[in-house]
């Protein structure tokens, strides 16, 4: 049988729903707290009521991306190698990238983000221990730096409106194919000198 939604958890997810269409419009910054109310036809008090404040309305949207992150970051962890750690990262970025394209999309270098991000220890935490699994806790500068180019690229990807017409499962493979290829390059191998250096 399935699970009766109380009146209160659809209320609350009709303020989520009219956030993040308010979000792809306007950007967190440019969202208001009245706005979301009027979008959802209730009293900013009835907003209130459901959440603390406007931050409080965009960490829930963004939860779920988290949730995902901690949970890719434990079972990554609980591999014993580090090629095994870091391929089940990237590959568990890449899913929780493609489910929630939309929340990437409307999120994705929007700097209000980030600066609400500093203030929840438990989600940088959760980045930290995703980074040392893709880049590896020893890795040299050009790995750490090969490494954010990588998951950047996923991330950006995922809200670039060049690629919106690609489908979940074409993205998807897509993204795991040229992680693939990216990540056989990230080693030690990448911060030694090259003779090439200095061209």
């Amino acid at each position: 049988m399935a699970k009766t939604v109380s009146p209160r958890g659809q209320a609350r997810g009709r303020v989520l729903e009219a956030a993040l269409a308010l979000y792809t419009e306007r950007g967190v910054s440019g969202t208001s707290l009245q706005m979301i109310a009027d979008r959802v036809g209730v009293s900013k008090a009835s907003v209130y009521y459901q959440f603390q404040s406007k931050d409080d309305i965009a960490m829930t949207v963004i939860r779920p991306v988290f949730e995902d992150i901690e949970r890719v970051v434990r079972i990554a962890e609980a591999l014993p190698t580090h090629e095994a750690r870091r391929a089940v990262a990237f590959s568990g970025v890449i899913e929780l990238v493609v489910r929630h394209r939309h929340i990437t999309r409307v999120f994705y270098g929007d700097p209000a983000v980030g600066r609400l991000l500093e203030d929840h220890q438990d989600y940088k935490e959760a980045g930290d221990r995703l980074s040392e699994l893709l880049a590896g806790s020893d890795a040299g500068v050009t790995s750490r730096v090969a490494v954010s180019v990588l998951v950047s690229g996923i991330f950006h990807s995922a809200a670039d409106p060049d690629l919106s017409d690609l489908d979940d499962a074409q993205l998807r493979t897509a993204l795991l194919e040229c992680s693939h290829r990216m990540v056989s390059t990230i080693g030690a191998d990448l911060d030694a000198p090259s003779p090439r250096a200095g061209f």
